[in-house]
């Protein structure tokens, strides 16, 4: 098992630093900067800070951190090759006043999919690739995480939901850097009082068998899915909620190890794609 593989298993995040550079960065922010700026127009009814089903409001900006090979290789190893696009989130947290009496509070959570540890490893059932578009500081608020709280049934009354904790640990990622998490780890967001918008996006996968969040039916994705079935890219179209081999791979019979039976598919699924390019 790979350091950072182990790493994720134990911690229940990684965090892959300078995983995005500023020219991919910038344009990101435009696009949430002109969201919100469409979002307070004469007929919007509230500003709005959170634009979800990125991918069909803007497929060619937003596919490259879909479908990133870095993140993808990494969580093939942890969930096998079965990750679907669940959904994808492109934000800003507005500043708060330090003097506001919320600007302390925390919002600890675990994320869609989860559930209370049993003391165990267990596999995910989702994953989030979550990059802060700004470095994250004392001012602009650091991700909070409970290392090893996707194992250990770390429990919360609604008061402590809303306090540091204890046994809490302080990420102070710099801009374009990407955290990887289990869907089982507590973890909070610090309120931002830098004076400025804190930016982030994040693209939640789930297991390709689970239902997913955002839609795949619009114009914009359905072009997408035709250019995986095009290209004969499988790993593209379980992003888009097409598993072509979901009922022979979740039905396999199971009478080898996990890791054996994935490298298998991801050999195939390689190979697929390289016999359409090859055509």
């Amino acid at each position: 098992m790979n350091d950072r593989l182990e790493s994720y298993r134990r911690d229940g995040f990684t965090v892959f630093a300078g995983a995005y550079d500023e020219s991919q960065m910038q344009p990101w922010r435009d696009e949430q900067d002109r969201l919100e700026s469409v979002s307070t127009g004469p007929h919007a009814p509230n500003r709005s800070w959170w634009f979800g089903n990125m991918l069909e409001r803007a497929p060619h900006l937003m596919w490259p951190a879909v479908a990133n090979p870095l993140v993808l290789d990494f969580a093939e190893q942890i969930v096998g090759p079965f990750v679907q696009l669940d959904n994808l989130t492109l934000a800003a947290f507005p500043p708060k006043d330090k003097d506001d009496p919320t600007a302390k509070n925390c919002a600890w959570h675990r994320d869609r999919w989860g559930h209370m540890p049993s003391g165990h490893y267990q596999r995910p059932m989702s994953l989030n690739a979550i990059c802060y578009l700004q470095d994250l500081t004392d001012e602009s608020g650091p991700l909070r995480v409970i290392r090893s709280s996707h194992i250990n049934p770390v429990a919360m009354t609604e008061e402590e939901r809303a306090q540091p904790h204890p046994d809490e640990e302080l990420l102070y990622l710099k801009a374009g850097d990407l955290v990887l998490t289990h869907s089982c780890l507590l973890h909070s967001g610090t309120p931002n009082t830098s004076g400025k918008k804190r930016y982030f996006f994040s693209v939640y996968y789930n297991i390709s068998w689970l239902k997913y969040t955002d839609t795949f039916d619009g114009p914009n994705c359905r072009q997408l899915i035709g250019w995986a079935r095009e290209h004969n890219d499988h790993r593209a179209l379980r992003l888009l909620g097409q598993d072509d081999h979901l009922q022979l791979r979740a039905n396999s019979g199971f009478q080898e190890p996990d890791e054996a039976r994935w490298a298998q598919w991801q050999q195939a699924d390689r190979d697929a794609l390289a016999e359409e390019s090859a055509a």
